[in-house]
């Protein structure tokens, strides 16, 4: 992951107020294409010139390459009004060890998962475990993304109710771990929209925490179809259970005795 620098110069008498609120939406927009990954930092004006710290996945994340149409438009916008161009700058990389962004041409498959810590990206590649960028998945559209993040805040949401083991822990837990509940039925849907989009089979992720006996957690089926979905070994070094019939994975309950 890198941190950057994003910024344009107000070389105009264009309403300010207008531009901070034009320079925040786009940092929206960003964060709609995938191009800004993370906790979502607020940009700043100071004399004339307007800045933002983002986070991105990689050196070239920003790049005009990789913006939509709406994303376009607004930087034209605000390129135009500020009579200036924006400017991006690489001003240093991550000091924690995170995985990087998938280079596969032709991924096996895809993973969608994340947890309540989660800051680098959802969609996992199958074949080399590092994050999918998903600026470079040109097949999904506005309502893809939109759909995606709607669900990554509705499942961070739910595991930081479980971390926190006060309020709707229960609840929160099987939203997370039942194929049936809305918050994976939602996530479920995602899968096969990107799966239909760019043709790569995409599995959703159960989270499996439970005080049960590890022969017993060894022997659940599928929640889904009820066949038999235990593994031989750990699917990416992670994962045991998998499911593709359903396009189902889960794991061991780290808490299992």
């Amino acid at each position: 992951m890198y941190k950057q620098k994003l910024s344009i110069s107000i070389n105009s008498t264009f309403d300010r107020n207008k531009l901070c609120d034009e320079f925040e939406i786009l940092m929206s927009n960003f964060c709609k294409t995938g191009q800004i990954i993370g906790d979502y930092e607020t940009p700043f004006i100071t004399d004339n010139e307007l800045i933002a710290y983002q986070t991105t996945l990689e050196e070239t994340s920003l790049s005009e390459k990789y913006y939509d149409e709406y994303t376009s438009k607004r930087v034209s916008d605000l390129e135009n009004w500020c009579n200036s161009t924006l400017r991006t700058e690489v001003i240093g990389k991550a000091i924690s060890d995170h995985r990087g962004a998938c280079q596969c041409k032709k991924p096996d498959f895809y993973v969608l998962c994340t947890h309540a810590l989660n800051d680098t990206g959802f969609l996992e590649c199958g074949t080399c475990s590092q994050i999918v960028p998903l600026y470079k998945l040109a097949q999904l559209n506005y309502d893809d993304r939109h759909e995606m993040l709607s669900w990554e805040t509705n499942y961070k949401a739910c595991d930081n109710l479980q971390l926190n083991c006060t309020v709707g822990e229960k609840w929160a837990t099987m939203q997370m771990s039942n194929p049936k509940s809305s918050l994976s039925k939602q996530g479920i849907a995602i899968c096969q929209r990107i799966w239909k989009a760019t043709e790569i089979p995409t599995y959703y992720y159960l989270h499996n925490y439970r005080r049960i006996s590890l022969k017993k957690d060894r022997e659940r089926l599928c929640p889904s179809c009820q066949e038999n979905w235990l593994l031989t070994r750990p699917l990416l070094d992670f994962y045991d259970f998998k499911c593709k019939k359903c396009k189902l994975l889960s794991t061991f309950s780290p808490v299992a005795f």
